[in-house]
This record gives structure tokens, sequence and C-alpha cells, in this order.
């Protein structure tokens, strides 16, 4: 085969890939609401749209030159370097439009992270039927690959072809990247009009050309981002603490995806007649809307944003060094693991190995559970009596797929089992109500475990001094807003949890004043002895003494939301993109552009708050502390 053949048939391959691409990217792009925003929006949206489907491809496009370069005439290894790089792409962006229809997100941080730590893969709780179909997606594509590469060349050797140039490509593309970058980058400064597309577009990059705008006289008109780093100072002050001469036992219990209206004498029998006895928080706001957030805000009793400093320090939680400086016996465990999130690094970073037990035998998220609390009873009855106690799980069952056995089930019709690989936001909304009766008949088998515990205890007369925690690490939405799980958005359904503290000899409650995570251990603190104010180690408040707050907030992998009553507001924390402030009326509906700004401006004391609360427990430059901001 001659050099200026094989040549036209890796531009003609290509060619086909690209128009894949395209199709593949426009999944994600709302094209009719961005054409009724006129001229300027759409214009950018079609050159950037057929600029960045070129980007996507250019690596596969470089790998096969460069194959080709070395191997001369090795025709077979250049195509196969084709077909494998062009089948990666394809399927990359297919993943990716994908995950952006289900979750409303694109590749990130947070999914490198996911891929990339032990236990993150397993935490998808994806079945064999998932696997096998991701098997035949990959597959799929690889094999579509072949046969376009196979028809080009067949065409180009039995047939007559067209011979392609793209002379005039590389000084197209750099033009329109120069036009695009630049009019995206005038924008920011002037309309926002723009912004809604460069969201649409996966892995949009910006260029803020600030210093050239600034020489013409324009100024930004771009919201202001948090930009938060620096040296861990926590606690603010030493820990003070006198233990009391008859120390509680404490046993916290944490559900993974524990939504809040689940607890209820239907779904929940054990957990609402246990509930009865102590005090109930109704109205209680997780720190995250995923796991890592929502775990290590209850722990820690401060916004999920410190996360990335505390697992930069390796810094466990202030509460698990008090209680082993108060020698408790402790025992952890999790039907996940505590590799993912890293768990083992930030707030157990100090807890040794031995007593933190997820080396799960089970088959499933339920088998775990009950096994798991099999061995945190018999850690209980084989415990020193004179020494106090502390212990943790975190249950998996109400992870999606959602787990159950059939004595669990009470309601019907249900989803015998989620493909991953098949789903999609119109499968979704179809069978979406058979995905919940799955996901209540797993939180009803959560109840079965917490029932035990429940039972445990009232026959061992352990209740008369132990305080029992009830949480879930994060909510989970059915579709109420567009999505279906978590990790998404902030809505009510995503971040809104049960919240169960029981003390002995405390009077029941049932409180529907706003309470979140972060208000845990500032509650507990005190029952073990801890005499310094709640503001040394946290942004939360005694519950169990009155104290009340007016907002709150919730953290994911690069954000953090206010909320109060009247409005959620989301900002972007060390964002390097152009991400813009969000928001909505408190009850999660749309707030009209009228009346966005006059609200924005008069919750501007509660954004500086905001600002001083994601700032406080770092040093400053010059060493000194940060005046605590209540």
């Amino acid at each position: 085969m001659t050099a200026p053949i094989q040549n036209n048939i890796l531009k003609t391959y290509f060619l086909l890939t690209y128009v894949a691409v395209l199709a593949l990217v426009s999944d994600s792009i709302p094209v009719a609401s961005i054409f009724q925003d006129g001229l300027i929006p759409t214009g950018f949206m079609l050159i950037t749209w057929l600029l960045y489907g070129l980007y996507y491809l250019l690596p596969a496009i470089v790998v096969t030159a460069l194959v080709k370069f070395i191997s001369k005439k090795n025709t077979r290894a250049v195509y196969a370097t084709a077909v494998i790089s062009g089948g990666l792409t394809t399927l990359v962006m297919y993943a990716n439009a994908k995950l952006f229809s289900l979750y409303g997100m694109f590749f990130n941080g947070f999914i490198l992270n996911l891929v990339a730590t032990p236990g993150g893969i397993e935490s998808l709780g994806g079945s064999s039927a998932s696997d096998v179909g991701f098997a035949l997606i990959a597959l799929g594509f690889m094999s579509a690959q072949a046969l376009a590469l196979w028809l080009v060349h067949y065409f180009y050797i039995k047939k007559s072809a067209p011979q392609l140039s793209f002379k005039f490509l590389p000084i197209t593309a750099l033009v329109a990247t120069v036009f695009v970058h630049m009019g995206f980058a005038l924008d920011s400064y002037t309309t926002n009009q723009l912004n809604v597309v460069a969201q649409a577009i996966p892995f949009y990059q910006t260029v803020s050309a600030r210093g050239f705008f600034k020489s013409l006289g324009l100024t930004t008109k771009r919201e202001a981002k948090l930009k938060l780093k620096g040296k861990l100072n926590y606690p603010l002050n030493p820990i003070q603490f006198k233990q009391p001469a008859k120390p509680y036992n404490i046993i916290w219990l944490t559900s993974e995806s524990w939504r809040a209206d689940t607890l209820n004498e239907k779904i929940m029998p054990n957990s609402w007649e246990f509930a009865k006895g102590a005090a109930r928080f109704t109205r209680n706001y997780s720190t995250g809307n995923g796991t890592r957030m929502g775990v290590f805000g209850m722990f820690t009793a401060m916004p999920g944003n410190y996360w990335f400093p505390f697992l930069e320090e390796r810094r466990g939680a202030a509460i698990i060094d008090v209680l082993q400086q108060q020698q408790y016996q402790m025992s952890f465990y999790t039907s996940a693991k505590f590799s993912y999130p890293e768990f083992d690094k930030t707030i157990f970073a100090h807890v040794p190995a031995e007593q933190l037990h997820d080396k799960n035998k089970g088959a499933s998220g339920w088998e775990n559970d009950r096994n798991n609390v099999t061995d945190l009873l018999s850690f209980i009855d084989q415990r020193d009596k004179s020494k106090p106690f502390f212990t943790f799980m975190f249950f998996e069952s109400p992870h999606a797929r959602y787990y159950f056995p059939p004595e669990s089930v009470i309601a019907t019709p249900y989803r015998d089992d989620l493909n991953y690989a098949t789903l999609s936001k119109t499968a979704l909304r179809d069978n979406i109500v058979p995905i919940k009766n799955r996901y209540i008949n797993s939180v009803h088998h959560l109840d079965m475990q917490y029932g035990r515990i429940f039972d445990y205890l009232k026959q061992h007369q352990l209740l008369d001094n132990t305080i029992v925690i009830l949480i879930g690490d994060h909510g989970e939405e059915f579709m109420e807003h567009g999505f279906w799980g978590h990790n998404s958005t902030f809505v009510d359904q995503q971040v809104r949890t049960p919240l169960v503290i029981y003390k002995p000899g405390s009077a029941p409650l049932v409180s529907d004043q706003m309470t979140s995570h972060m208000d845990v251990v500032p509650t507990i603190m005190p029952l073990i002895g801890v005499s310094n104010p709640s503001s040394d180690y946290s942004t939360g408040y005694n519950l169990l003494a009155g104290e009340k707050r007016t907002h709150t907030y919730i953290s994911d992998w690069d954000k953090v939301t206010y909320v109060d009553d009247d409005v959620k507001i989301t900002q972007p924390v060390n964002a390097k993109s152009f991400a813009l402030m969000t928001s909505s009326r408190g009850d999660d509906t749309a707030l009209p552009s009228d009346e966005r700004k006059g609200l924005l401006q008069q919750k501007q004391p509660a954004m500086l708050q905001l600002v001083q609360d994601l700032s406080k427990f770092f040093k400053k430059k010059d060493g000194h502390r940060p005046a605590p901001p209540r």
C-alpha cells in the first residue's frame, strides 16, 4: 500500500470517528434552550462543539501518527493503534455523556479519586450484569471502530474514494481556539451569557485574559470565588476534659444513603419505636451530598471542605483523640471500605488498624451489614466491663443497588437488579417507582439490623449508660429534581438525613429546628467531660443544651452550599473553572432572576460568615491563630 493511500484511509477513518465524538458530546448540550438565548450563544455553542470534538480526538490522532512514523511500513500496527485509540476515545466520551446524563457531572477529580483509591470501584455497588454490560459496550465500541476502518480501507482499495485534504485545518483550529476562548473571557467581563454553554461542553478550558481586558478599561463581573487553603490549626486550643466518674458508652450507627423521610413507623418500625425515647431531629442536613463530606462533617463538626487539608496532614477527629485519652475500648466496622473514602487517613487516622474492621465476607451489602452487627455485638459482649467502649458502624444496605434479603420486602413491585450499563435518564424515569421500592426494602432491612442492636442493649441493661447515635451520611434522590442517587446536587432529597441521639436519662424530644451533622460532636463532647467551648473544635451547636442554628453548610468535591430558611447559595471553592454562584429558594424551587440580586445582597453578611467559617481552622500566614468568627 502506498503512503498516500494509507494517509487518506486514516484521514477518512478519523473523520468518521470525529463525527461519532460530536454525536456523543451533543448529548450534554441543551441545544433548544441555547438556541432560544440568541445568536451569540448559538454561534458560540456550534464553534466550541466542533472545536472541542477535535480536541478530544487529538490524542488518538497523535498516537497513531507517532506509531506510523516509528513503524514505517507496518500497516497492521498503525491500523491497530488507530482502532484502539479511536475506540478508547469514543468509549470515554460515551461514558462521560452517560455520567452527565445520570448525575449532572463530567469526569473530574472526584471521579479520578473514585477510580484510583482502593475500595472506590467497589463502592459503586455494580453487579455482575453491569460488569458484563460494560464489557459488551467496550467491545461494541472497539468493534465499531474496527468495522469503520475496514470499510474505509475497502473503499479506498477496491472502489474509488475521495482524496481528503486538511491542509488548512491546523491554522483554522488555532484561530477558532483564540476566537472562542477570548470571546468567552470577554463575555465573562460583560454579559455572562456564555457560561451555560461552556458548562455543557466537557472539559471546557478557560482563559481570563485579565491583564489584556484591564488595559482596555474593562472590569470583571465575575462573582468572587472562595480560595481556602492553608495549614490546619485544629483544634484552636488544646482540648481540656475531665472524664466523668461514670463515663458513657457510645454506639454510633451511620447508614449509607439514609433519606430523611424513611424514618417512619411503616418502613423502620424498630428505629421509630427507639426514637420515641430519644431526641429526634426532623430537619437535619448532612455536611455533604456524598459519603466523604457527610461522614467527615459528623465526626469533625466542620464543613466538608476541610477534608482536603485533613487528608494532606493525616489529621484525625478531635473526639477520637479524647476518647483514646480516656482509655475507651474501640472497635469500628464498615460494610464498605475504610480506605474509600479515605477515612483511615482522615477522621480515623489515629485509630490502630486492628480496630478498623472492613474485611467483609458477605456477597452483598445486606449480608455484610448482618455479619458486622454480629461482630459488633460480640465486641460489646467480650469487652472489659470496667472500661467504657465506643463502637461505630457504617451500614451499606441502602446503597445502590439497594441490598436486602427476601424477608425484608415490604414494597412491591421492585426491580430485581440495577444494570448500570443499560441505565439512561429515560429508563430511570420509567422505572423510578420499582427502583425506589427496592430502596425502601433495603432501608427496612437496615431497620432490622438496628433492631438487633436495640434488643441487645435492652436485654443487657446497657441503655442506662450508653449514648446511641443514628444518622445517615447523606440522602438519596429519586428523580424529584431530575437526578437519581446523590453526589450531583444539593436538593433536600440528597442532603437531608435522620438524626436520633439517645442519652440516658434525657426526656424524649422531637425537634423540627434546623440541625446539621456538624452538631453531633458538640452535643457529645460535653457528655464525655470536655470543657472547651464548641467553637474551639467545631462550627456546630450543642443540640441537647437548647442551642439553635439559623443556617448550615453542605459541601461536595469543589463546592459549598449555604442553606437557611430562605435560600440555598452554592459557590465554587478553590475552583479554577468558570463556575458561577448558583442559588435557589430554601425549598429548592427556582429563584427568579429579578429576586436573585436583592436576596444575594441581603445575604452578604451570611456569605462573610461562610468565608470566616471555612477559614477558621487555618493558620494565618503570620502564624497566629484566626479569631473565632462567632
